[in-house]
This record gives structure tokens, C-alpha cells and sequence, in this order.
């Protein structure tokens, strides 16, 4: 933007303004605070959201066009040549203009700017990737059924909490190792292996493996 339609610019533009490197570096630092830029070394790269927000702004804000014009103006102001308050009514009607024809996003702009979930891992009966629920941890794959539910019995019955580490774990190897599993029979806790025992059907199941005394 340092030079944006500098060739329409009034010669002193780049000294006022929206011009100088004092107003460009406070630009870049809320535009890095936003997570729309990132520094890499001495290079300054768009983020994904960056990227996306530019997507979806109207051309009349992305112009660079639009830049050369409001650094002229300033600099016109700064030499006494315009009126700033006919500029700045000239701002709120583009922005009151900008508002009434964008009112909002559309669902698949919208879309672009929710936070990317993190996978806890593979469906083990489709591969898709399997998210944290409320409840659950369930198969993106809407066609599929599989469902690990946070308050399953098997783990209720044994006090332990279906953390997301151990659906995590579950999903990567298939088992995970656990301590203090209670026991209803004994009274007693011990420690053992939760194995995901899934069948394909309605219900995920588990069992336990204890390990052998040597």
C-alpha cells in the first residue's frame, strides 16, 4: 500500500497521511493483533482469515485506488487546498452507503471465518475425522454412525472420565491404558487396558484388558 496509485497522488501524499511509515506500521500492528497478517523474518504474509477478509470486503474498500484518493485529500487538507469536514462527511456517506448495500454476510462467506476445529483423530470405520461434541465425540461423515458418548455406562460403571485424551488415544492405537478403574464387584480400584471394541453397529463398544501377573 506504500505505493498504492502513487501515480494519481499528489507529490507530498507519501510525507502525510495515510503515506507515512508512522501510519503504515500502526495499520500492520492492528492487522498482526487482528490475525489478519503474520511477520515471517522480515516478511509481512496474510493469514487465512486475512486472505478471506479480503474475500468477502467490497472492491471499493480494497482498491488501491481508493487509498491514493484519501491520501491526496489529506494532503490537500494539511496544505489548506480542502475542506476536512466536507471529507469526512464524504467517509460517513460511503460508509452509511457500504452498510445499507452489505447489510450482512452471506451463509457461505460466514462460513470462512469459523475457527477450524482440531481433529482428535480417524473414524475407524470411515477414516473421516472424528470432533469433540457436548456429548460426544462423533464422525464428521454425516453418512456415518459412529459415536463415542462422553457418559457411556461402561465408563460411568468404572468412575473414569472419557476425557478427549483418551478418545484421542482410543482412535489413534484403538486402546488406552488407564488406572483406578473401579471396580462394582470389589469395591476396589485397579489398573488395565480400555480397548475399543467397535462392532460396526448402533453402539461403540469397550472392553478391559487386565495385564498379566508375571
Amino acid at each position: 500500500m506504500e505505493r498504492a496509485g502513487s501515480e494519481d497522488t499528489d507529490p507530498d501524499a507519501e510525507r502525510k497521511g495515510l503515506g507515512t511509515p508512522a501510519t503504515r506500521a500502526a495499520v500492520i500492528e492492528k492487522l498482526v493483533k487482528g490475525g489478519f497478517v503474520e511477520r515471517k523474518g522480515k516478511q509481512l504474509l496474510p493469514t487465512k482469515d486475512g486472505i478471506n477478509l479480503v474475500c468477502v470486503l467490497p472492491d471499493t474498500l480494497t482498491s488501491p485506488q481508493l487509498t491514493a484518493e484519501w491520501e491526496n485529500n489529506l494532503t490537500q487538507i494539511a496544505k489548506g487546498k480542502a475542506d476536512p469536514a466536507a471529507f469526512m462527511e464524504g467517509i460517513e456517506d460511503m460508509a452509511r452507503e457500504l452498510v445499507k448495500t452489505y447489510p450482512f454476510l452471506s451463509d457461505d462467506k460466514a462460513q470462512m471465518f469459523k475457527p477450524e476445529r482440531e481433529a482428535l483423530g480417524s473414524c475407524p470405520r470411515c477414516g473421516s475425522p472424528v470432533y469433540e461434541g457436548k456429548k460426544n465425540y462423533y464422525c464428521s461423515n454425516k453418512e456415518c454412525i459412529f459415536t463415542m458418548w462422553k457418559n457411556d455406562r461402561f465408563f460411568e460403571e468404572r468412575k473414569v472420565a472419557f476425557t478427549p485424551k483418551i478418545a484421542a488415544a482410543l482412535l489413534k492405537s484403538g486402546k488406552v491404558n488407564a488406572k483406578k478403574l473401579y471396580s462394582q464387584k470389589t469395591g476396589k480400584t485397579y489398573d488395565g487396558t480400555i480397548v475399543l471394541a467397535d462392532t460396526g453397529g448402533k453402539y461403540v463398544n469397550y472392553r478391559i484388558e487386565l495385564s498379566k501377573k508375571k
